[in-house]
């Protein structure tokens, strides 16, 4: 099935992609380009294997990932008793290598605290490369992070667009183009008003003080 919410790609050159061992298909496989810096992180490298990707980076303590591997792919070995995850420390290769655009692809699976992790890592991305543009294509949605800043969304129709607050608040919240708009708002962290939106085509968004996280759902997933 193809994920309309593919949809918001947009063609970026010298990005990062990571690739994590969770839900993975054609449609996030569509999503990388020849120009991308492609890290593996942990089983993810086994989504390379399957889906013919050939990654310039592999990290990971491979808990998840039993196979051999490859000579000739620059590979970083972490000890399974960490702080980082495998995911975190693969945003961290690409914070270092510069690149201020990754995208996570296979970063959702059938574990929520790992779920939320891949949230959290999208706002490090952003919280430590300000100006930079960290996202997330899953199966059957889209999500990425704003911090104190602003962004153009395609949600198209039959999708769902949710803006969450990140932090305890988020102040100066402006979200036009959409079935409910809202100007100089307040998003509280305890208070959901932000779900379930819509739009037709694009929405304009925007905080002036805060992290918002942003998603954009089929409708049928």
């Amino acid at each position: 099935q193809t994920n309309k919410a593919m949809g918001v790609k947009a063609e970026v050159k010298n990005r990062c992609v990571i690739i994590a061992g969770g839900d993975f298909d054609a449609a996030e496989r569509s999503v990388i380009t020849p120009d991308d810096y492609v890290i593996a992180a942990d089983s993810g490298y086994a989504v390379c294997i399957e889906y013919d990707i050939m990654p310039d980076l592999i990290v990971g303590d491979f808990d998840s990932f039993k196979g051999s591997l490859p000579d000739g792919i620059e590979t970083i070995h972490l000890p399974t008793h960490k702080d980082d995850t495998d995911l975190l420390f693969a945003a961290r290769c690409a914070a270092d290598k510069g690149y201020r655009s990754v995208a996570i692809l296979g970063g959702y699976g059938s574990r929520p605290d790992q779920n939320f992790a891949m949230y959290e890592t999208l706002l490090w991305l952003r919280e430590n490369e300000p100006g930079s543009d960290a996202c997330a294509f899953c199966r059957g949605f889209y999500v990425t992070v704003l911090l104190n800043d602003s962004k153009r969304i395609f949600v198209g129709s039959n999708r769902y667009l949710s803006v969450f607050s990140l932090y305890e608040k988020a102040t100066g919240v402006d979200i036009t183009g959409t079935g409910y708009p809202l100007k100089n708002g307040v998003i509280t962290a305890g208070f959901p008003i932000g779900v379930s939106n819509c739009a037709d085509g694009y929405a304009d968004i925007s905080v002036k003080n805060g992290a918002l996280l942003i998603m954009v759902v089929d409708e049928f997933i």
